[in-house]
């Protein structure tokens, strides 16, 4: 069953339910009006005359209209031993007076008038039972027209019912229609893309209700994927591009060396070195290539923690991998949330930058306060129109072209900056050398 069929039936079903609901309190009410109508009649007829009269004995009682034949206003006949019927001037139904005898006490006497409803002789009739000293006195009338009223009703009440119904279940439909619509439209959008795998293709759908909020999230989402897509796409490319190069090298000096005579040992031995530098290459390139293939991701391990003793650690590591540098540290205490494992690598990744650019016996600034971490080299500095590329991945400016690597340790930076909600800049010192700064979030 459809969802819009089930909206329909659904709502159909709550008409139907309020309109029996409503139909049945209208039913009883009338039925209880119409019935205490006819007690107040009953209750009026004992006081109203000939009837008093004829409970007191001043009444003589007519014989002369028959059975068969309707009784005079006024008159009253004898039914039976103790029995009389009597046409009052203010009802359209006889009543019938039936009068008992009974040794009643003087307590029973004073019980107060008592109504019920019976059948007799077939016929449904309305009872007020009176309790007098010596006998017992009920006066009955027909519900013959109250019933007839009552029939009538019910089934007016039943065809108002199934037209409410069958009205509901056409307005049902067409309201779901228009309902469902927005929801159809997103269903079919979102097929489409399936299919075709286009997730430059947007909804579209605009406004403040739940599936216009839904289909903006959507969108939002496409968009989102749509950019991880050709960004993965986009390493690929790049990883392939990068590979490619030092794979030939690899290829024709294993192709040398599986060449017996063709090579002095001397020749064998650089291309021995060639190779091993090749495979180390590659290897740092595969390292980075798997980082930035984390993307954005964010460890459950985030947490606070003392950004000053992680840059003191990285910088110690890097003072003893290169002694012909002096890092010059400046340390302020400062706590940041975040992964402290990606940080460091982030950090790692700027010193081992100014490494590379900084002469030997030069000095290599790195500076923690405020959620700044800050490193300068004294190398040739960047020019303004590498400034905005540097941190693009496989970008190599015409000075970075002879030196080792593959472009991709400032990126990797300002992806980590970014996971943790920072930022990374790079600047030209006044007195030569480059700046960059990686700016987190410091918890106060």
């Amino acid at each position: 069953m459809s969802f819009r069929l089930r909206l329909t039936v659904l709502a159909a079903l709550a008409v139907a339910v309020a309109i029996v609901g409503t139909s049945f309190v209208v039913y009883y009410t009338d039925r209880h009006e119409l019935i205490r109508e006819v007690d107040g009649d009953l209750s009026s007829t004992v006081d109203q005359p000939p009837l008093s009269l004829l409970l007191h004995g001043g009444l003589a009682v007519n014989r002369s209209f028959s059975a068969g034949s309707p009784a005079p206003l006024g008159a009253a006949r004898r039914v039976g031993p103790a029995g009389f019927k009597v046409v009052l001037p203010r009802l359209s139904t006889a009543v019938q007076v039936n009068v008992t005898p009974h040794e009643q006490s003087p307590a029973a006497a004073k019980a107060p008038p008592r109504f019920s409803s019976r059948t007799v002789k077939g016929v449904p009739t309305r009872v007020l039972t009176l309790a007098r000293t010596g006998d017992t006195v009920t006066i009955e009338r027909s519900l013959v027209d109250v019933n007839r009223n009552l029939a009538h009703l019910r089934w007016l009440l039943v065809f108002i019912s199934l037209g409410g119904v069958g009205a509901a279940a056409i307005l049902g439909a067409l309201v779901s229609r228009r309902a469902v619509a927005p929801l159809r439209r997103l269903t079919e959008t979102t097929e489409r893309i399936v299919a075709t795998g286009d997730l430059g293709e947007r909804i579209g759908q605009r406004g403040r209700d739940e599936i216009s909020r839904l289909s903006a999230r959507l969108d939002e989402l496409l968009s989102s994927l749509e950019t991880s897509v050709k960004a993965q796409r986009q390493l690929v490319a790049d990883a392939s591009h990068e590979l490619r190069t030092p794979l030939a090298t690899l290829r024709a000096n294993v192709e040398l060396l599986a060449s017996p005579g063709l090579l002095a040992a001397s020749e064998r031995s650089e291309l021995l070195a060639d190779a091993q530098e090749e495979l180390e290459s590659m290897t740092t390139l595969i390292g980075e290539l798997v980082e930035l293939a984390r993307g954005e991701e964010q460890d459950a391990t985030s947490r606070p923690f003392r950004l000053d003793e992680v840059v003191r650690s990285v910088v110690e590591r890097a003072q003893g991998r290169a002694p012909e540098l002096c890092y010059r540290a400046r340390l302020e205490p400062t706590v940041v949330s975040g992964v402290p494992e990606r940080v460091e690598r982030a950090v790692a990744n700027l010193l081992d930058n100014a490494r590379k650019w900084s002469p030997a016996n030069e000095a290599v600034d790195v500076a923690v306060y405020d959620g700044l971490v800050e490193v300068r080299d004294r190398g040739p500095g960047i020019d303004a129109e590498d400034a905005p590329l540097v941190f693009n991945r496989f970008y190599r400016s015409a000075k970075a072209r002879g030196t080792p690597g593959a472009g991709l340790g400032l990126a990797i930076v300002k992806q980590i900056a970014d996971a943790h909600g920072g930022t990374v800049t790079v600047d030209r010192a006044r007195d030569g050398g480059a700046i960059v700064r990686l700016r987190l979030s410091a918890t106060r």
